[in-house]
């Protein structure tokens, strides 16, 4: 079997994958010592960005407690895969099925690229399972639209009419008496792709809490 060494890694939730520039302070980022790397098709490296997807309990029996982190404690069943130009990592459970996920430093993905042109091409056996929801809002976006989803939400549910006018008339510059219009307003924008004035409104919306005080 196949390590690399000293990487960072930021394993998040199966459904979430930041690149590098996305990761945050309060993100459990893991310096790994040691985790084994298997160089597989572009066609794999794609279905595990796609798909959800299972891998056959002989995998993880071969990779079971051999990644080390810094703290000289070991990862069940974590390992890295490349197609020589991109690179992902995986943690499994016990039945194959990939639990989380992790992209790598830009460095650390050059470096394991320049490493896979001396690995052989390993086949992975697998099972495509349901997509992976697709957005392309980055991080901090999306974030901001679940806070004013949140706000919004709690407003109307306890009927807070004069805030919400308030909001509506912030967000969209015009006056609304009608809270069932007002708040379907609001929530259909947020399906729509972000802008700078969601910005604005999650500013104002910071700064009434912060006035508040």
């Amino acid at each position: 079997m196949y390590y690399y060494y000293d990487v960072l890694l930021n394993f998040t939730s199966d459904d979430e994958l930041f690149s590098f520039y996305e990761w945050e302070e309060s993100d459990q980022v893991e310096f790994i010592k040691k985790i084994p790397i298997f160089r597989t098709s572009n066609i794999c490296l794609l279905d595990n960005l796609q798909y959800k997807i299972k891998y056959e309990t002989t995998l993880v029996e071969q990779i079971k407690n051999k990644t080390i982190v810094k703290s000289n404690h070991s990862l069940e069943n974590t390992f890295l895969i490349s197609d020589s130009k991109n690179a992902l990592a995986l943690e499994l459970n016990d039945e194959g099925l990939v639990i989380s996920r992790s992209r790598l430093l830009l460095s650390d993905e050059i470096n394991l690229s320049e490493v896979m042109f001396t690995m052989k091409e390993s086949a992975l056996s697998y099972e495509k399972l349901e997509k992976y929801p697709v957005s392309t809002a980055l991080r901090q976006e999306s974030k901001i639209k679940k806070l004013i989803k949140c706000e919004i939400d709690t407003l109307y549910q306890e009927k807070n009419l004069s805030k919400l006018k308030y909001l509506y008339c912030e967000w969209f510059n015009k006056n609304n008496e009608d809270i069932e219009c007002i708040y379907k307003d609001m929530t259909n924008s947020l399906q729509k792709e972000y802008d700078n004035n969601l910005k604005r409104v999650y500013d104002f919306i910071k700064l009434s809490y912060n006035n508040s005080r």
